[in-house]
């Protein structure tokens, strides 16, 4: 049974309607008047009318969604939002967060704080009522991340691993062409734990042109290692290490549209074992092209100068240089495949080396059961051409060649405000001419991502 609210209007709030005496109405026909003054542009009528369903239930969804609704049409887009977040709080069904997380959105919008409203349109996904909403709250999504300055993205991960810190399959240490073995420490022995990693990275872009725009980018990485057997005089936190940098982005349209150039400028430290190991400046820039509908090509470099904290001889100079096609099938299945070159160059011991990777990957279009799938193998070798260990040098140098490949599963239907989780299962094995880099690794990540 309705409560009833008695509602007193003057004559002079009512030009249309003309009462002799004041008239009771009851909840459900207050509620219809309110939503009426909305669609006949009368904002101030729907508020009273709307705070008098407040004064029967503070908790009504539907009044404060009128209220939000009302300042909005006179263009009190901050005060209309609030009520749009107070109409979510209270909400009763996910179609009515629905409805008010995409009002507090379009609110945040008018009211230019572009980062609220990519919060409530990852609420809004989250209850969105069909695919066909979802898709479109997505794009508006998208949209509004396009127009916001400030841009921001979060990964977390934990990894159970075998061999955390790269350590060898066998005790001994055997190195071709020199005979006499070696015995490995126990921290030099694969050991197994657990890594965990954090990224956050940010841009805010400071200008905007019709063909290019400059961004001020941050980010910072940690890995942090958990041994489950400590070795002796190694612990988890002399494997853990942290990256921080700071940097300038330009971005920029070719020709036309199917060519974008990026070019970067960062500096920053990283950090080993708790302790600073090198700061570090890098150039950087690539090229994507788009060579027809679904097919691209990307291609790029950067060199990268390296001050050690812990040796000033140690410093290094390092080149990459990259280049990846990816195509897109009709069926929405990706293939790409990536070919990379590293260069190190130092006075440092054992620090100047040249590394060869190639890297196939496929993601199918369909999903298998609840997970889109992706699929990842490698090969890669790892030359140093002066490679010494105590009194001995090793003859012509050390090589070692690795074979990695990777299966991810992502579980887009397990989505919360858009991040979903994520679980690869990855193995490598690596063979040297120095025994003591024979490893072994294979491991299982759980992480979290953003799914748009």
């Amino acid at each position: 049974m309705w409560r009833r609210l008695a509602i007193f209007i003057a004559t002079f709030s009512l030009p249309i309607t003309i009462w002799a005496e004041p008239a009771v109405l009851t909840l459900p026909q207050v509620d219809s008047l309110a939503g009426q003054a909305l669609e006949d542009g009368q904002p101030r009528l729907a508020y009273d009318l709307s705070k008098g369903l407040l004064q029967a239930d503070p908790r009504n969804p539907r009044a404060h969604y009128y209220q939000a609704l009302a300042l909005a049409q006179v263009e009190a887009f901050g005060a209309a939002q609030q009520s749009a977040a107070e109409a979510y709080r209270h909400s009763n069904t996910d179609e009515q967060r629905y409805q008010a997380a995409n009002l507090a959105a379009q609110l945040s919008f008018a009211d230019e704080r572009l980062t609220g409203s990519q919060l409530w349109l990852r609420r809004a996904v989250q209850y969105a009522p069909d695919e066909t909403s979802r898709d479109k709250t997505i794009s508006a999504y998208r949209n509004v991340r396009y127009k916001n300055p400030l841009h921001f993205n979060f990964q977390f991960s934990i990894t159970p691993s075998d061999n955390v810190n790269n350590g060898s399959n066998s005790p001994l240490n055997v190195i071709d062409g020199v005979p006499f073995v070696g015995t490995l420490s126990p921290a030099a022995l694969a050991l197994s734990g657990l890594v965990t990693t954090a990224e956050v990275e940010g841009s805010y872009r400071i200008f905007q042109g019709e063909k290019h725009e400059t961004r001020l980018t941050g980010g910072l990485y940690t890995r942090h290692v958990s041994l489950s057997d400590p070795a002796p005089g190694l612990s988890g936190k002399d494997l853990s290490s942290t990256i921080a940098e700071i940097g300038v982005r330009e971005i920029m349209l070719g020709t036309n549209q199917d060519v974008v150039w990026q070019f970067d400028v960062t500096g920053g430290r990283t950090w080993y074992g708790g302790d600073p190991l090198y700061d570090f400046v890098t150039l950087g820039a690539k090229r994507q092209n788009r060579l027809r509908e679904g097919l691209y090509l990307t291609f790029g470099g950067e060199i990268e100068q390296q001050q050690d904290e812990t040796n000033s001889d140690a410093d290094t100079i390092q080149i990459e240089a990259f280049g990846e096609v990816s195509l897109r099938l009709k069926n929405k299945s990706n293939l790409a495949f990536r070919l990379q070159y590293r260069d190190s160059d130092s006075d440092g011991f054992n620090r100047t080396s040249q590394q060869w990777s190639s890297i196939a990957s496929y993601s199918p279009g369909k999903q298998l059961g609840p997970a889109q799938m992706s699929f990842s193998l490698g090969y890669s070798t790892l030359e140093y051409d002066d490679y010494r260990l105590l009194i001995f040098t090793v003859p012509g140098g050390r090589r070692d060649e690795s074979v990695f490949g990777s299966i991810s599963a992502t579980f887009k239907d397990w989505s919360y405000l858009g991040f979903v989780p994520t679980v690869s299962l990855t193995s490598e094995q690596s063979r040297s001419n120095v025994s003591r880099f024979d490893v072994d690794e294979t491991s299982v990540t759980l992480g979290i991502r953003s799914e748009f």
